[in-house]
């Protein structure tokens, strides 16, 4: 978690956060608004705690928050909904666009969109407009016209769905952070909202319950 103690002095900016499970794209965001001359980055987080715990003390007036950090973006909008949010996601990882909208935030860019583009973003959501990065806006229309797809576990998060799927098939928290490229401790949580989203007392019931609903690509044992 890295503050910027300078930010804020002199000349009224819009000030931000920048939350992201890879600490160099959270850097990267930080290093090109800094040329900004009215936009302030003024702390980066690459866990979902820290990323709260920033946004709580600095109050920000906007929050770009990694998609993949739905806790984050839960209690923000719950709790601070004065920290305007803006996900951050890839294009291949649209699935939490309606949830995060849902709860409460400003809106959505893909994570390849241009400093320009994040710059125009974090003004319009500091005057309360909602926002969609080049090509989201079409997603989101595509979402609401499908019709609703019978997915197993519809109160997991996309994240957490890959999650449930690696615990299918098995893999311990080490492997699935390898594989999903998470800090462990990020993998630690997710676990954790999984088994108490589904009311599982272990992991291993919810990976039986996950292989049950057809998730899991490796062989199902017979069970005695």
């Amino acid at each position: 978690m890295d503050t910027d103690h300078s930010a804020g002095r002199g000349t009224r900016h819009v000030t931000v956060v920048v939350a992201d499970e890879h600490p160099l794209y959270a850097e990267g965001i930080k290093f090109a608004l800094h040329e900004v001359p009215d936009i302030a980055v003024v702390g980066t987080a690459s866990e979902s705690l820290d990323a709260i715990r920033l946004a709580v003390r600095l109050r920000p007036d906007v929050a770009l928050i990694d998609a993949a950090m739905p806790d984050a973006v839960d209690y923000l909008t719950r709790r601070c909904p004065a920290v305007r949010i803006i996900t951050l996601g890839t294009g291949d990882a649209e699935g939490g666009l309606l949830t995060a909208l849902r709860a409460g935030t400003y809106g959505h860019l893909l994570k390849c969109a241009s400093p320009g583009e994040i710059a125009a973003a974090v003004r319009s959501v500091a005057l309360g407009q909602m926002v969609f990065g080049r090509g989201v806006g079409a997603r989101l229309l595509a979402q609401l016209s499908a019709p609703a797809a019978q997915t197993p576990f519809p109160g997991l998060t996309q994240r957490e769905h890959e999650i449930l799927e690696h615990l299918a098939d098995g893999h311990s928290n080490a492997e699935i952070a390898r594989q999903l490229r998470l800090a462990p401790k990020t993998v630690r949580n997710h676990v954790s909202n999984v088994l108490n989203k589904l009311e599982a007392p272990s992991r291993t019931d919810a990976a039986l319950r996950a292989r049950d609903a057809g998730l899991g690509s490796r062989p199902i044992l017979a069970r005695v």
